[in-house]
């Protein structure tokens, strides 16, 4: 199934470049922040929040219609507000930690979360669409006295992670009983590789820095459908909640194509 969802993924991607003939294109860098919630650590708790974290790394295309007016209806503004981004996005962290009132016990179960770490790696493909609040042909134009144009995005990403589990009281894997009780129950652990499908949606802005380059800042709310990225796997007594992300990027976009709109 998930082979199969990878491969319908891929060939959107190829007929929404098929389709990219005659459109503007753009390329893109980003580095940014990703606090990603999982079964680490005590919910709401500004520790987890802040020490479990990755930094990110995105390269990016995106396609723009707005000089295709005299093609299209001419009275049609919505294409004048939208661009359709391609993204590969690499996710990166080390050192996840149970946080928390219970990790901080002086009890044998806080000694066993306070020991257990996990790790995080995954490589992000996605496809966004972004509405742009004024017109871009007004933006992007060279002398166009527009400096800010702020926008939504809402996307589809297939996500291929790897995720991995120690203790520093001893291998989990030769001795279950290192790990806190609810671990330790069937199916509760989903440690290795994997593949997750995520919908994310956000807000930025850009900031016309030359007319052939922009400033980019953005920030996105990711919902993965499944509980299993951090390997913490959902069982029938422990949570219910699947794995979301927020991520803060920022970024240089550069036109490749620029040319000037077809019609005014």
């Amino acid at each position: 199934m998930r082979k199969h969802i990878a491969i319908i993924f891929f060939v959107l991607i190829s007929i929404i470049e098929f389709k990219a003939q005659h459109l503007t294109h753009e390329i893109g860098a980003f580095f940014g922040s990703t606090s990603l919630q999982t079964d680490y650590g005590q919910k709401g708790n500004f520790a987890t929040q802040w020490n479990n974290n990755a930094k990110t790394f995105s390269v990016a295309h995106y396609l723009s219609f707005y000089n295709n007016t005299i093609r299209w209806d001419p009275h049609d503004v919505l294409h004048n507000h939208l661009m359709v981004k391609t993204e590969i996005q690499y996710l990166n962290n080390a050192d996840y930690k149970h946080h928390g009132k219970w990790a901080k016990g002086n009890s044998y179960a806080g000694e066993q979360l306070r020991a257990m770490k996990g790790s995080i790696r995954s490589l992000d493909l996605g496809v966004n669409v972004e509405y742009f609040l004024f017109p871009l042909e007004e933006f992007i134009y060279p002398h166009s006295y527009l400096l800010f144009n702020p926008f939504f995005t809402l996307g589809l990403k297939y996500s291929f992670f790897t995720n991995t589990l120690t203790s520093d009281l001893g291998d989990w894997r030769q001795d279950i009983s290192v790990l806190p009780t609810k671990y330790q129950l069937d199916n509760a652990l989903d440690i290795g590789d994997g593949q997750a499908v995520a919908l994310s949606f956000g807000i930025g802005t850009r900031f016309k820095l030359s007319p052939k380059i922009d400033l980019v800042a953005q920030s996105r709310y990711q919902h993965f459908f499944s509980d299993t990225i951090d390997g913490l796997q959902t069982s029938a007594n422990l949570n219910q909640n699947n794995d979301w992300s927020f991520n803060i990027e920022f970024g240089m976009v550069f036109h490749l194509n620029y040319e000037k709109p077809l019609f005014h």
